[in-house]
């Protein structure tokens, strides 16, 4: 069953890939629940699946559902607690080559979103600074709870 900050986050990354793709102009299909992903999406030149979890609570269920023969997408709440799961379970995530993460707050005042490619960021950075280098993008957009989300939501 879609919950309703589920759904609300669906609906915000497909408005968020569709305005990306404005001038480039490269979707062919946008689809709901394709091989068991929230989203999936075909542009002309390569596959992504979309997986929307507000709320990590176990990175493994998620990545046993990712390769590296597709490009993924985890969209989730900029949250204090995703963001702790993230950098915990960090080594787990560099070795998917298309993995991106977008972290979200819709509401936020400063920037809506921000985004990271484990396997990338691994590669440039240097490992003793990544909790730092993550929070500094963290702060960039204010923390988001699922509560504080619903609540906005549903008024």
């Amino acid at each position: 069953m879609e919950t309703k900050s589920v759904s609300f986050l669906s609906e915000w990354t497909v408005n968020f890939i569709k305005n990306k793709d404005i001038i480039a102009k490269k979707i062919e299909s946008i689809e709901n629940g394709k091989n068991g992903f929230d989203l999936y999406v075909k542009y002309r030149d390569r596959e992504q699946y979309f997986i929307i979890a507000p709320i990590i609570s176990n990175i493994d269920s998620i990545i046993q559902k990712i390769d590296n023969n597709a490009h993924y997408t985890i969209v989730m709440l900029n949250s204090r607690e995703n963001f702790n799961a993230i950098v915990k379970d960090w080594h787990k995530l560099v070795s998917f080559k298309f993995l991106s993460i977008i972290f979200v707050n819709p509401f936020s005042e400063l920037d809506k979103k921000w985004m990271v490619f484990p396997y990338t960021h691994h590669k440039v950075c240097d490992e003793s600074s990544l909790e730092k280098g993550l929070r500094s993008m963290f702060e960039m957009v204010e923390p988001i709870e699922e509560g504080q989300l619903l609540v906005k939501i549903t008024g």
